[in-house]
């Protein structure tokens, strides 16, 4: 997944948060194929690990 595919609140985070997003969607995708799913699914992924503040995304804290 290229940088500028990302949408905006992941783009303002770290890549860590970005290389994240962008494996769980990549998993997603093949479980699913391209769409509304796939992106539904990479989130729920993302927010087992980290959590929106205003406009970008952080750890969560224990």
């Amino acid at each position: 997944m290229n940088r500028t595919d990302l949408p905006q609140t992941l783009r303002r985070s770290s890549k860590e948060v970005q290389a994240a997003f962008a494996t769980a969607h990549e998993t997603a995708v093949r479980r699913y194929g391209e769409g509304e799913e796939a992106q539904r699914a990479a989130y729920g992924e993302l927010k087992q690990s980290f959590e929106l503040v205003t406009d970008h995304w952080v750890p969560k804290q224990d």
